[in-house]
């Protein structure tokens, strides 16, 4: 039987073709009814099955065991540095006072089409970008500002989806075109441009300076490649990794041009805009130190992800850490805020998320703040999911199921 960090491993890349469920809330739907119900990992397995079958649902990770810090990271490898990744090296964050509440604000959305979700904020907390559900059926790429929205016309109408954006409100996503490619775009000064130097990829985050992380899927399944394009119109870097690894990702970008990612689905990864790049380290906790791990995303120097506590032989007692990297001093951190790991994290460390109760929050300076909903709904339901954070705590992103189970994008108010 799989451990979940299995499963995550086999849903997480993009299917060869379009698909009709977004993986990330399948996977975590499957995970709560299991934990509720005390079903084994063949419960979790078949009722992710089930949903990636034809349900339409969205964005997550994972865990739910408790925490303290752990290891310092020993980097494995240091080239003579080849490249530099563009970023704004020295920026500075203006420290914030934590929130203690926040409202709930229904997004608009294009000829009131019934679904959305927001997938990502910038920094500033003034753009968000998303996706949303015509009437007729497909996806339709949107980006919010100002109380507006507007489509981002991606070509082809198979799947597409926004993925990043910046202060600016340049974003970057993907789309599926009409022969089955995945390909990577920018939307710059309104415009949409193709990324150049692959021939199929994904685009995930891009940073002030403009730098974007993705991936080249030229080769296919599973030989995709980390990358980092210096600009919408520049070539793409692709990012060193240790021989023998068949698979990398490049996740999330901070400001200084630090790129995070994974290898073969199981080694978190750094490369720093200097050239030099290691493994991140597996953290430990009551001596037993995770086989694998995820990093998801990168604020500030400090990474977030999930690793996994053990490879039970039943399948059964697969247990997730939420985890912190600390990228500058290789320190990794277990933490029990979360249910899972946390979903979007902000320059003051301020992080969102579901808890262990299944409700989604904001978590700062020590203080949970729940987030609203747009109708009430049990725990475990997967009714909030918060996908973005800005860095004065103000402003989240992210989705919220209404009376009729129905996913609405939304825009939490925090103070």
């Amino acid at each position: 039987m799989p451990t979940e960090i299995e499963l995550l491993r086999s849903l997480d890349d993009e299917p060869p073709a379009p698909s009709t469920v977004d993986i990330d809330r399948a996977i975590r739907s499957g995970r709560r009814r299991n934990r509720r119900r005390g079903l084994g990992y063949a419960g979790v397995a078949a009722l992710t099955a089930l949903a990636v079958t034809g349900v339409a649902v969205a964005n997550a990770r994972t865990t739910k065991t408790p925490a303290r810090p752990v290891a310092t990271a020993k980097p494995s490898v240091k080239p003579k540095p080849a490249y530099t990744i563009p970023g704004t090296p020295g920026w500075s964050v203006t420290a914030a006072i934590a929130p203690t509440s926040c409202t709930l604000e229904h997004l608009p959305v294009p000829a009131k089409e019934p679904m959305a979700l927001v997938s990502a904020g910038d920094p500033t907390g003034q753009y968000l970008v998303g996706r949303t559900y015509p009437k007729g059926g497909g996806y339709q790429a949107v980006i919010w500002h100002a109380g507006t929205v507007r489509k981002v016309m991606l070509p082809g109408d198979s799947e597409e989806s926004l993925r990043g954006v910046n202060s600016s409100g340049a974003a970057v996503g993907w789309s599926y075109t009409d022969d089955g490619q995945q390909l990577p775009f920018a939307y710059v000064n309104g415009k949409v441009l193709k990324l150049p130097g692959v021939k199929a990829g994904s685009a995930e985050a891009i940073n002030d300076a403009g730098a974007i992380a993705g991936s080249d899927l030229t080769a296919g399944d599973p030989g995709s490649h980390a990358v980092v394009w210096p600009s919408a119109t520049g070539q793409p870097i692709r990012l060193p990794v240790p021989a023998g690894v068949k698979a990398s990702t490049a996740d999330d970008i901070d400001e200084d041009g630090t790129t995070v990612g994974n290898l073969d689905l199981k080694t978190p990864y750094v490369w720093f805009a200097d050239g030099t790049h290691h493994a991140l380290t597996l953290p430990t906790y009551q001596g037993k130190k995770a086989p694998s791990a995820r990093v998801f995303s990168i604020r500030n120097g400090v990474a977030t992800g999930v690793a996994d506590e053990s490879e039970s032989k039943d399948g059964r007692d697969g247990k997730l850490w939420a985890v912190k990297w600390n990228v500058r001093t290789g320190e990794a951190t277990v933490s029990d805020r979360f249910d899972m790991s946390s979903d979007a994290i902000n320059a003051q460390g301020w992080e969102v998320g579901i808890d262990k109760k299944g409700y989604a929050i904001l978590y700062a300076d020590g203080r949970a703040v729940p987030l609203p909903m747009l109708a009430d709904h049990k725990p475990g339901n997967l009714t909030n999911i918060a996908n973005s954070i800005s860095d004065d705590g103000r402003t989240i992103g992210g989705q919220s199921d209404d009376a009729k189970d129905v996913i609405q994008a939304v825009v939490w108010h925090c103070k």
